[in-house]
């Protein structure tokens, strides 16, 4: 049976063909958006598992640019047992650079130019230059060029920015900001000293530079800062000193990067979740499409199904043939879906940076397949019943006509 099933759907190739397309383009819709969602997690993921401390900010502010804390929290923090730096630290998007604000990148990059947005972090050089985890101080010795910012840069218009801005504002020729260049940020010139890279597109939009400096370009008052960086003397404890800072001071979040990972996790699950009911229309539609394909192909089948039913075959096996040719439909869709997924993927890695990679693990390629042959056996259930329920010489007679 599974092959007479095979042979009549290849009797009518371009109906199949219109089928296929309009079941394999929502699978290939299913695959595709799980495989974003799957790279900004690893992406994310990657980024925090670089940051090894504790963030403290100000009470429900959903990061440092957004919060502002009294700087003798400082003291506070110090005296909460397991810590071993406290690192002060201002945070704020970064005024016109190089003339360019985030109006104008916006009118013309859209809704890409949210990420590429450069961010000032103001750093207490004294402090930082004694954390054990810096993130920025590791990119510039492992990939990137020149020096960090050292004691010797305090008050000094000097700044350390990623190998990726250097590019987006680069000079008149189009050559890319070298060390000791200099570039414009809110009207005043600042002398790079240093590139780092860390391939994510959260971190490589920083634009580092002595707090002070940052104070005074950003007008930031003075006694506040946006948050502290923690580092604890056994980086296994985090979770726990967290919440003893949480509970030992009063209006503040203290984030471990575990926390800051759960909370995304949860964010993500709600995504999956809107992406998942809106492929499910597509797929509705592609439902429409394989019942409207079976009941042309039953109809047009009455005298074949009325010459088996009069040699022999029971309703049953009518209904199991169709049944058959539908999940046929659905398999044979899932496979090209999954094909186009594996192409599209393949291509869009190739203009994809900021360390988001789309991924295609095997449970996703399952997941599509079997959406798409459950599909497929769902809508043909209704043609093959419609078939089925033919009497023999009722459906010779249909079919003649």
């Amino acid at each position: 049976m599974g092959t007479f099933a095979w042979r009549n759907l290849m009797t009518r190739p371009l109906r199949t063909a219109l089928a296929l397309v309009g079941l394999s383009i929502p699978i290939l819709g299913v695959i595709g958006l799980f495989s974003v969602s799957g790279g900004v997690r690893n992406m994310v993921g990657d980024t925090l598992s670089r940051v090894e401390g504790v963030m403290v900010v100000r009470e429900n502010a959903p990061s440092p640019v957004f919060s502002d804390l009294p700087a003798d929290v400082g003291d506070k923090l110090w005296k909460v047992p397991g810590i071993r730096e406290v690192a002060p630290e201002i945070w704020k998007i970064a005024p016109a650079v190089e003339g360019r604000t985030l109006v104008g990148t916006f009118a013309s990059k859209g809704m890409s130019s949210i990420f590429d947005q450069p961010v000032i972090q103001g750093q207490d050089i004294t402090a930082h230059s004694k954390l054990h985890s810096a993130v920025y101080p590791r990119a510039v010795r492992e990939k990137g060029e020149g020096r960090f910012l050292e004691p010797g840069d305090k008050g000094k218009p000097h700044v350390v920015i990623s190998r990726k801005l250097a590019k987006d504002f680069a000079g008149k020729e189009g050559k890319s900001k070298q060390v000791g260049d200099t570039i414009n940020i809110g009207g005043q010139p600042y002398k790079i000293v240093g590139l780092y890279e860390t391939g994510s597109i959260l971190l490589d939009v920083v634009i580092v530079m002595d707090i002070e400096s940052a104070r005074k370009l950003l007008k930031f008052p003075d006694g506040i800062v946006s948050s502290f960086y923690v580092e604890t003397k056994d980086p296994s404890r985090n979770e726990e000193v967290s919440k003893t800072i949480e509970r030992t001071i009063a209006n503040i979040d203290s984030r471990s990067m575990n926390e800051f990972m759960s909370n995304f996790g949860a964010l993500m699950g709600q995504l999956d979740k809107f992406l998942l009911m809106t492929v499910s229309l597509a797929l509705l539609v592609g439902v429409v499409g394989i019942i409207n394909t079976m009941l042309m192909s039953t109809t047009e089948r009455f005298v074949e199904f009325g010459v088996l039913r009069t040699n022999g075959w029971s309703q049953g096996n009518i209904l199991s043939l169709v049944t058959l040719e539908s999940a046929y439909l659905g398999l044979l869709s899932g496979v090209v879906g999954s094909l186009l997924a594996i192409f599209a993927v393949s291509v869009a890695n190739q203009f994809l940076s900021g360390g988001i990679r789309l991924t295609l693990p095997p449970w996703l390629f399952a997941l599509g397949v079997g959406l798409s042959l459950v599909t497929g056996t769902v809508g043909g259930l209704y043609p093959a019943w419609r078939a089925a329920r033919l009497v023999p010489m009722d459906a010779i007679r249909l079919g003649s006509h």
